[in-house]
Formats: structure tokens, C-alpha cells, sequence
């Protein structure tokens, strides 16, 4: 008879999983690139900002006899709502084979990491953001760009131009830029970039040099890929987690907060049964009595648009 017991929060396997992931750079979101705010609610609000709230400076003089000004943090409030999301398996007898969870669980960490980035390339299309740029062949007129893989294309004064463009709404300059692998390997061809570098000994283009080039803070590769095949398939299709010619040029900001202004943002529950210190929890349960455990990820989480405004939206980026 089956005994299926309540699933536990298993600490040590989810700081184990969590321990062999850390130094990956290929999981943008929980590399940095949005910030990541921990919540203790699944439902909440957060300020929504607007460029005139974000610049506007409300210090002043108190005249005698009367109240400081009182002012709003931002002119509305927004929603967000975490949603639950992972799988489980089951794995033989953990007291017979006590490697077999580690290893497991690692691959349901890593699983869980591609997962951020799943959902934010969902929040990549031209619906989410008030400007938006689209890559052309040639003749590029008004929101387009000549693609960075076409021979006379200037990915640098391309992004000089939408920079201004966020300026102008906010009042600031973008600072961070995301783009895929396939952009990444397109930029390290472009002639007009590499005709910045001294020689051909510094010709290793990094992402550092293309943040400095673009004058960035910060440059983000989402370099994930995925399989797409049913469980059990042997005919494997890979593919990219984000699409191979979007990108994104946003304000991030320094700190992350519900109510610091950028541009995206991520929200992730931090209770027992929704996720732990990473965003991330693995559970475990025994589904018969002496021969079987079933391990468990679970995490809660939501991506946003908080400042559609402090992003400009790159599509075709590439041929």
C-alpha cells in the first residue's frame, strides 16, 4: 500500500544544489540582471513610477506657520502575484543510495535557474514596453536599426541613440543591457566594434569591453538553451531559452527594492512552502514505506515590467 507522506523542506540538499550552481553565469536574472526582491506574500503591491515621480525633487523650504509638503512615492500602485512553479521525482532509497538526491536535486536547481530566465524572455515582446526598436536589411528609417550581423550596421551609435531616448523620458540613462549568446557571438564579428580595439591581440572581445564600448554599467548574456522534446524522447531539439535576436536596454538601478525604480523586476516568495534564501526550495517525501523518496523543487516567483518607460526593446536584432 502506498504511503504518501507530507512533503519537508529538505535545508541540507537545497543549499547543496544551490552550493554547485552558484559561480553559473549562464542564468542571467539570477546573475543579476534584474533585481531580485524577496517577498514573504505570494499577493502584494509595489509603487508604480512615473519619470516625473522618479526625477522630481520634493525638498523645500517650509514657509513659517505652515506643513511640509506632503507627497505620493509614485503615482500608482501595481500588483503582483507570485506563482508556484516545479516538478518532482522519484529516486531510489536515499539510504541505499545517498549520492543518488544530490545529484538529482543539482539538475533540479539548475532547472529551477533557466526557469527566471524562461519567464522573463516570455515579458520580451513589444506589448510590455513603450519603446521599441526593430532591426532592418537596410535604409533604416525612424524606431529602426540596420541588424549588428549586416556588414554596414553601428551597434554603438545604435545604442547612443535609444540612451537618449530613455534619457529623455526619464531623466537618466539606462544602464545595463541584455542580450542572448547568439547577439553576443553577432557583436564580436561587428566591424565598427572591432575597429575600436588596438590590435589584433586584443581582438578577445568580453562583455565588460561591450558595456564600456556602449557605456554601460552592466552587459548580460542569457546563454541558456533547453530541450523541447516530450520525457522519454530520444530525437533531442535544443534550443535557446530567449529568442536569438531580442534584446533589452533598461535602467536597472543600484539597489534592489519594491519601491527603488527599474525598469524590471522580480518578485520571489521567501515562506516555507514557496522558496527559500535563493528563490528556491527542495522538498522531499516518502512515497512507500522503506523503498522509494520523491524529491520536490518549488519555487515561487513573478516577473514584471515595473517602468516600461526606462526600457527600449530591441527585435531583429539579428538575421
Amino acid at each position: 500500500m502506498i504511503q504518501h507522506t507530507d512533503a519537508q523542506f529538505d535545508e541540507t540538499l537545497t543549499k547543496r544544489a544551490i552550493a554547485l550552481l552558484e559561480g553559473r553565469e549562464d542564468f542571467a536574472v539570477v546573475n543579476g540582471a534584474i533585481p531580485m526582491i524577496p517577498t514573504e506574500v505570494f499577493n502584494g503591491n509595489y509603487k508604480v513610477w512615473s519619470a516625473s515621480d522618479f526625477r522630481r525633487r520634493n525638498i523645500e523650504k517650509r514657509a513659517e506657520g505652515t506643513e511640509f509638503k506632503r507627497v505620493n512615492l509614485g503615482v500608482k500602485e501595481k500588483q503582483f502575484a507570485c506563482e508556484q512553479e516545479g516538478y518532482e521525482i522519484p529516486i531510489g532509497d536515499r539510504n541505499r543510495l545517498a549520492n543518488e538526491a544530490e545529484d538529482t536535486s543539482a539538475k533540479m536547481v539548475e532547472d529551477a535557474y533557466a526557469q527566471f530566465d524562461i519567464r522573463l524572455a516570455e515579458k520580451l515582446t513589444s506589448a510590455n514596453f513603450s519603446h521599441v526598436y526593430s532591426g532592418v536589411a537596410s535604409g533604416a528609417t525612424g524606431k529602426q536599426f540596420i541588424k549588428w550581423d549586416v556588414a554596414n550596421s553601428n551597434p554603438i551609435a545604435d545604442i547612443k541613440k535609444m540612451k537618449l531616448e530613455i534619457k529623455h523620458a526619464l531623466g537618466v540613462n539606462p544602464d545595463s543591457l541584455l542580450i542572448t549568446e547568439d547577439i553576443f557571438n553577432a557583436l564580436t564579428e561587428n566591424a565598427t566594434i572591432l575597429a575600436r580595439l588596438r590590435c589584433d591581440a586584443d581582438k578577445e572581445l568580453t562583455a565588460q569591453k561591450l558595456a564600456q564600448f556602449f557605456g554601460l554599467k552592466n552587459l548580460y548574456i542569457m546563454a541558456g538553451c533547453e530541450t523541447t522534446t516530450a520525457d522519454g524522447q530520444a530525437q533531442q531539439t535544443i534550443g535557446t531559452i530567449a529568442t536569438s535576436n531580442v534584446a533589452l536596454l533598461y535602467y536597472k538601478g543600484d539597489v534592489a527594492g519594491a519601491t527603488n525604480p527599474s525598469a524590471v523586476k522580480c518578485f520571489y516568495n521567501t515562506n516555507t512552502y514557496g522558496a527559500g534564501s535563493n528563490g528556491i526550495i527542495i522538498q522531499t517525501y516518502r512515497e512507500e514505506k522503506i523503498t522509494a523518496d520523491v524529491i520536490r523543487v518549488v519555487q515561487d516567483f513573478t516577473i514584471v515590467v515595473s517602468m516600461e518607460e526606462g526600457a527600449v526593446l530591441l527585435t531583429n536584432v539579428i538575421s
